[in-house]
């Protein structure tokens, strides 16, 4: 269940209509831009939305309308209430932009799932991950959800990272994934993965090694650290003294280099420590943990993209 919204949770009254007319604009020019003119499932359902609404009073809000309608109509009211709140939550975070301070989207997140700040349901996400297998690559099990899967591939194609540096190998398969997807892209790219056990599988993109969270500086040799070309894509799975380790990668990270920190509901005041040392230097990217609805993704809130180095 998502926690009660009210009007002065989200986007304000006086705005939301604005805004919904604004994101249709903007929506067309990108169908007709990116989409050869195909409008996909969402964006015609809030067209559809705003559409209905705009049926009502023009000088009512539409709250009050859709509040009076579901009252003399309880078979319908239900849905058009759905649309409405769906709607004005996805305002509230188109109108705050790609790329949204970690802060922020926690302060949001009290309207959403509270472990997972997200609209979707806890059984969703529990279950996309794969219930009762695995996904598996290459033959081996892959530990990512059903959204990641699709994520991952949007974000190495468009930021196309010459290294990634991964921490948690479990079986293997995730990094063989990484490569593999990499090179569908064209990319020239190598992938370091370590976990407490070397990975016993071999691919010829990736290097396995062996290393200990709790000892982040051993974790990849310093001269590699220093040398690997940018930008980078650094994906912390392991789980273990997660502050400690991003600390240490934070003094090799670059701006233009992204951080993705997994399984983030159960890392979060790791995740405050870290941010809360490096005010500014990380932006979570929403096009990524919103790219199918808030925070569908095991990374929630925390795919970050790394904005200033320290000498900034």
């Amino acid at each position: 269940m998502t926690s009660p919204v009210t009007a002065e949770d989200l986007i304000s009254r006086d705005e939301l209509k604005a805004a919904a007319l604004d994101f249709i604009a903007e929506m067309r020019a990108k169908v007709q831009r990116d989409q050869g003119s195909l409008p996909s499932v969402f964006d015609s359902w809030f067209i559809r939305a705003v559409t209905r609404l705009l049926e009502f009073d023009p000088a009512r809000f539409w709250e009050d309308s859709v509040h009076d309608y579901a009252a003399r109509f309880p078979a319908q009211g239900p849905s058009l209430q759905w649309d409405l709140l769906r709607l004005r939550q996805f305002l509230d975070r188109w109108r705050q932009g790609r790329f949204v301070e970690f802060s922020q989207r926690e302060r949001s997140g009290i309207h959403y799932h509270p472990r997972f700040g997200t609209e979707f349901g806890a059984d969703v996400l529990l279950t996309c991950q794969g219930a009762p297998a695995l996904m598996r690559w290459r033959g081996a099990p892959l530990m990512k959800n059903a959204f990641d899967f699709a994520i991952y591939p949007a974000l190495l194609a468009e930021l196309r990272p010459r290294t990634v540096f991964e921490v948690g190998s479990g079986s293997g398969a995730s990094a063989a994934w990484f490569a593999d997807s990499l090179a569908f892209c064209g990319v020239d790219a190598r992938v370091h993965s370590v976990d407490l056990v070397k990975a016993a599988v071999e691919h010829p993109g990736v290097r396995f090694y062996r290393g200990d969270c709790y000892d982040p500086e051993r974790l990849f040799d310093r001269e590699l650290l220093q040398t690997e070309p940018h930008p980078w894509l650094v994906v912390e799975d392991a789980h273990h003294n997660v502050a400690a380790v991003l600390q240490h990668l934070h003094r090799f990270l670059a701006p233009g280099d992204y951080l993705m920190v997994e399984d983030s509901d159960v890392k979060r005041e790791a995740l405050r420590q870290f941010l809360g040392a490096h005010p500014g230097h990380y932006l979570v990217d929403t096009r990524f943990t919103d790219f199918f609805g808030r925070n569908a993704t095991c990374a929630a809130d925390s795919i970050f993209v790394r904005t200033k180095s320290d000498n900034n």
